[in-house]
């Protein structure tokens, strides 16, 4: 069986290839402005929630010390959303695997977690039956004479 290179021919020089190629690239291209723009959204979603968290601290005017606690919380999400910004996603897969590897037992408790609570919001929106035993079932009264 014959192949590119038996024939002499370089795969280069093939017009499939270079078709091959340039779709290739266009989807690689797709793919890294999807990334780039989901990471735009998850940087301004954290944003807005460190906002949300100053925000909420604001109200504890009276409470000097409950309003830092927020602050500070509001500091370290913040924090986060430029990290998300700053670092490609390679690095934060990166450190997410390292994270994992360092303590599996914490992040199979993250993901217990997570699937559960997905469990719950997903089947949230089911109706849910009422148990026969505690159903409101009518029953026909007969009714009796006043003795």
């Amino acid at each position: 069986m014959p192949n590119g290179a038996q024939n002499g021919r370089s795969s280069a020089a093939d017009p499939g290839f270079g078709k091959a190629q340039s779709f290739a690239d266009a989807l690689r291209d797709q793919t890294q402005g999807y990334v780039a723009k989901r990471k735009a959204d998850a940087a301004r979603l954290v944003s807005d929630v460190g906002g949300a968290i100053r925000d909420t601290g604001a109200g504890f005017d009276g409470l000097p010390q409950l309003k830092e606690f927020f602050d500070q919380a509001a500091l370290g999400v913040d924090e986060l959303a430029e990290g998300i910004s700053r670092r490609s996603f390679s690095e934060m897969y990166d450190e997410v695997h390292a994270a994992v590897r360092r303590r599996p037992a914490l992040a199979t408790a993250a993901a217990v977690l997570t699937g559960f609570a997905l469990f719950r919001i997903l089947n949230a929106s089911k109706v849910r039956p009422i148990p026969r035993s505690h159903a409101v079932v009518p029953v026909d009264v007969v009714r009796t004479s006043d003795v």
